[in-house]
This record gives structure tokens, C-alpha cells and sequence, in this order.
């Protein structure tokens, strides 16, 4: 029998969850869901997998284990200083760590390759988010990366942090505030290492670390980096083009309209209108999500279902509206009280309307707006958009499941760290 067989016939891939005894490690495996409600009977596949420990963590006593063929096995004789897991993130599965462990690997940091830092943030906020782990252990090993450098790695912490703060605004502004505090601690070093201007012969990574980190940093509060890119933008809608990189105009339009106001947001949108750059166009619509006080939400979605943005193009500010927790809900109204005209606009092609449902109303962690979901959707033909509210539905639910299940232990971590 080929081992790999399990791999091509059966669906889903694994979980390892280890457990750490002196001198050795316990394995177990285990299919994995993002909801982490696997049913015994859906996890009765045993995987061959490969185990790709680091060679450092062999003693000279310890028998190398290229794979784990049992639902459990215990490595042992190892030296557990420091040891991980998947080395190089070959392998197609999830690491489950103790909470400890996240820790001292965050402390090790710079033995850790640039694809293993991503595979452990990656894996602890799986983790996380399944109820296998704790937000605390993702907390904790993201807590020693202010010093990290690689733009791929940024890229998968901003983005975890993100997610959480999004999950956590409905039902706790107060562990959204203090992971934004957290989120500008941890940025706030590379700030000032990468600065606003773009030196000659710099590498593209770079350059997108620079757009990426500065976005961050107006997203959470940083004044500096808000009064700079307001600054900029003012130049640019002057007519000074040349007053924001290339590179940066999205970063700046999302401060500034999120900071400016009413003002800022009619510049971006008569740039939006005025630019034959269809990556102009689209960064503009990107941009208008941002927007804070609920009457100028309520123009940028009149703005949406108007004829001035594409049928094609009407999900990309609903994306960020949905992503901005002042706006969410707004979102969700709008489309309530204007159902006929959204259905009427979309549905000539349901995979636009689809599309657009899914990224509206999926980043909810409300059981209460699940069912007003359910409810307002009931009574209608959902023909060919009905598998996208099946998506919204279980995102919304493990989103709640997560906010319930962990929202103390996040609370206490942040307190506990100053946030």
C-alpha cells in the first residue's frame, strides 16, 4: 500500500499536536477544521507525514523519525532547547505547540528560517481560531517580532492582527483598542527604520514592506505617520503628482480618508472618477472604505450602487467597508434597504452577486446578525448565490465561536502585557 494514498483519497490534511515531556516529544494527529468541531467519525484517516524536525533537536542517542505512520508516536532522547516542527514548511499540515513553546520560539527567532516564522504564525493563529490552541500563544510569539525585517513575514503578522482586531470590535472595543495599541508597538521600530522615501536600486520587497508598515501604522494611531501621509496627500490633490510614491498612494488615500473627512473623501472619489489608471481606480475604491463618521459611510455606499462604479467593481469597496468595523454594519442595512436595487444591478451575473454578498457580510462574529442574515434571505429565491450564504453563515459562526471562546484569555494577555 502506497502511504501517500490517504493523501490523494481521502479530503482534509492534518493536524500534529505535540506535547512536551523531558527529553522528548508526544505527536498526535489528527484531521483538521478551521472550526475545530471535527465529528470522530470524519477523523478516522491516518496520514503519512513527514516530520521534518530540525537535525539540532537529535541527540546523539536519538533514533531520526522521518515520518509519523500512527495516529501517535513519542520521539524521544531529543534535546528540546529548541526544536520545531515542519522545518521549512514542507509538509501540508498543521503544528499544534504548547502556548510555552510559541514563547521560547519567538525568543529563538533568528534561527527560524523566513518560511518557518510565517508556518508558526500561520499554525498558532489556525490554532487559535479552532479552539486547538490560544490566542495568548500567537500573543506571545508575535510579541518578540518587532525586530522582524522580512516583508513576508510582516505581511502574515499584519494580517492575523487584523483579523483579530475585526473579530473583537463588535463585542469588545476594548481588546480591539488594545491590539491596535499592541499592533503599534510592534510596527512602530520598522517605521522608523523604513521611512517615507524609496532610495535608488532598492528591492521591490522593500518597497512593499514600506507601503505595508505605513498603512499599518496610520491604521492604529501612529501621529507621525498620519500627519505625514496627510501632508502628502494635500500635495498631491494640490496637483503635485509626484508628492506620493507610486507605491505608497494606497497606503496614504486609506489615512487620509479614514482622518480627513468629508474633504478627503471627495478628493479621493473625484480622483476615482477622473483617473483612466485602472490601478488608480481601484486603489481609490479600496480607499473609500475607510471612512469613519456614519453620514459620509452612507455616501460612499450610495457612491457604490450608483452607475459611477462598475457592476465588476462594486465588491471592492464593500470589502473594505466590511473590513472597517465602523462601517460593517452600515453595510449590512444598506443592503437591506436597497435589496431590489443590489439584486436587480448584480444578479445578470450571479457570480458578481455572489462575490459581493460573501465579502459584505462575512467578517460578522454576531450569532444575533447570523439570524438577521438568515432571516431577511429566507423568504427569497437564492438560486446562485445560495452555496456564498452558506459561506457567510459559517464564517459568522465560527467567528462568534472564537469571540466566546477566547475573548477572556485575549483580554487577560493584553492587560497583562500593558494593552
Amino acid at each position: 500500500m502506497f502511504p501517500q494514498r490517504n493523501w490523494i483519497k481521502t479530503i482534509g490534511f492534518p493536524v500534529l499536536t505535540v506535547t512536551e515531556e523531558p527529553g522528548q516529544i508526544a505527536v498526535k494527529q489528527n484531521r483538521f477544521l478551521s472550526t475545530g468541531d471535527v465529528k470522530p467519525e470524519e477523523d478516522t484517516t491516518t496520514w503519512w507525514i513527514p516530520i521534518f524536525l530540525n537535525e539540532e533537536a537529535y541527540t546523539s542517542s536519538a533514533e531520526k523519525v522521518a515520518a509519523l505512520t500512527a495516529k501517535e508516536s513519542t520521539i524521544k532522547n531529543l534535546d528540546t532547547t529548541h526544536y520545531k516542527i515542519n522545518c521549512g514548511q514542507n509538509g501540508f499540515y498543521r503544528v499544534n505547540y504548547p502556548s510555552s513553546r510559541l514563547t521560547q520560539l519567538g525568543e529563538d527567532r533568528h534561527k527560524l528560517s523566513v518560511s518557518d516564522r510565517i508556518g508558526l504564525i500561520a499554525d498558532a493563529a489556525a490554532m487559535a481560531f479552532s479552539g486547538l490552541g490560544t490566542t495568548a500563544g500567537l500573543l506571545s510569539f508575535l510579541h518578540a517580532l518587532s525586530d522582524e525585517q522580512s516583508y513576508l513575514v510582516w505581511a502574515e503578522i499584519i494580517s492575523q492582527l487584523g483579523k483579530l482586531r475585526s473579530l473583537f470590535a463588535e463585542s469588545s472595543p476594548s481588546i480591539r483598542d488594545g491590539l491596535k495599541r499592541f499592533t503599534l508597538d510592534l510596527v512602530s521600530p520598522t517605521v522608523e527604520k523604513v521611512g517615507w522615501e524609496f532610495a535608488e536600486g532598492e528591492d521591490f520587497l522593500t518597497g512593499r514592506l514600506r507601503a505595508l508598515i505605513i498603512s499599518t501604522a496610520g491604521t492604529c494611531g501612529h501621529q507621525a505617520v498620519i500627519t505625514e501621509a496627510r501632508r502628502r496627500f494635500d500635495l498631491f490633490v494640490s496637483g503635485d503628482r509626484s508628492a506620493i510614491h507610486p507605491s505608497l498612494r494606497l497606503a496614504v488615500f486609506r489615512i487620509a480618508v479614514a482622518e480627513g473627512g468629508a474633504e478627503a473623501l471627495s478628493a479621493v472619489m473625484n480622483e476615482y472618477t477622473s483617473t483612466t489608471a485602472v490601478d488608480g481606480k481601484e486603489i481609490s475604491l479600496a480607499s473609500l472604505g475607510r471612512v469613519r463618521q456614519p453620514e459620509l459611510i452612507q455616501e460612499v455606499l450610495e457612491f457604490t450602487l450608483s452607475d459611477k462604479v462598475k457592476i465588476q467593481d462594486k465588491h471592492t469597496p464593500a470589502i473594505a467597508l466590511s473590513n472597517n468595523s465602523d462601517a460593517r454594519g452600515a453595510l449590512w442595512k444598506f443592503i437591506q434597504s436597497n435589496w431590489e436595487e443590489v439584486y436587480g444591478q448584480l444578479s445578470g451575473n450571479m457570480v458578481v452577486l455572489d462575490r459581493f454578498l460573501k465579502n459584505s457580510l462575512n467578517k460578522f462574529a454576531s450569532r444575533e446578525t447570523l439570524k438577521e442574515i438568515e432571516d431577511f434571505f429566507e423568504d427569497k429565491d437564492n438560486t446562485g448565490y445560495d452555496k456564498g450564504l452558506g459561506i457567510i453563515a459559517d464564517n459568522i459562526r465560527g467567528n462568534a465561536g472564537y469571540v466566546e471562546r477566547d475573548g477572556e484569555r485575549v483580554k487577560e494577555w493584553l492587560k497583562e502585557h500593558g494593552y
